[in-house]
């Protein structure tokens, strides 16, 4: 079977790292890409077999366009990248920028998740959503709302998979849960980046294509 990639939040970070690595990996693969930004990476699009498109993932309810765009576009697996929050102690920041981390980080996969699973797509065997070894489990300083989501999206996919024991479906849908990485998303001053604690993301996306690849 052809694999096709929808890649949700993949203008960066480990989203592009993923794609980058994909596309070595596998030059018969197509690609959708997606994230608010997205459009500034068209100049290092060279192939046919990637498609962009704009959706700002911290804006809700999902859109039916976009369900649609989804559709014709027939995904074998499905990521979901977006995600991240204000640094800094909890009070300090906005609450616009709290509220812009769980919609990103949380809502907006649980309710993508929710329509994915309710509807038929007939090609779709894999939903990894990104999750934090770091913040999904415990607390994370300077870093509540992102924490907060994190535990969430956590909670969400393990449930599913206990409700999915007993389905005969072959999709899958699972938790990435990678470390503290080298992207632009943590802070300079940061204790993981002055200890030199995080990963290069295309080291991480090779062991989420890893993953991947022993579930099909």
């Amino acid at each position: 079977m052809q694999k096709r990639f929808a890649l949700l939040g993949a203008s960066r970070g480990l989203g592009w790292a993923t794609y980058q690595t994909l596309q070595n990996h596998d030059k018969n693969s197509e690609f959708l890409l997606s994230s608010r930004k997205i459009e500034a990476r068209r100049g290092e699009i060279s192939s046919t077999n990637t498609t962009l498109m704009v959706q700002d993932f911290s804006q809700l309810p999902v859109q039916l366009e976009f369900v649609q765009t989804l559709k014709k576009f027939n995904p074998t697996d499905l990521i979901y990248f977006a995600g991240g929050g204000p640094y800094g102690t909890f009070a300090e920041k906005k609450w616009s920028d709290h509220q812009w981390a769980l919609n990103t980080t949380f809502l907006y996969p649980a309710e993508l998740l929710h329509v994915l699973l309710k509807e038929k797509w007939p090609s779709l065997r894999n939903i990894v959503l990104i999750g934090s070894s770091i913040a999904e489990s415990k607390p994370d300083k300077n870093a509540a709302s992102y924490a907060a989501a994190k535990h969430a999206l956590k909670g969400l996919v393990e449930t599913v998979q206990l409700e999915m024991n007993h389905s005969t479906s072959n999709l899958r849908v699972q938790l990435f849960s990678p470390g503290y990485m080298q992207t632009d998303m943590l802070p300079p001053h940061s204790e993981p980046r002055q200890k030199q604690l995080a990963e290069n993301p295309l080291d991480v996306a090779k062991k989420l294509i890893t993953m991947i690849e022993k579930s099909d």
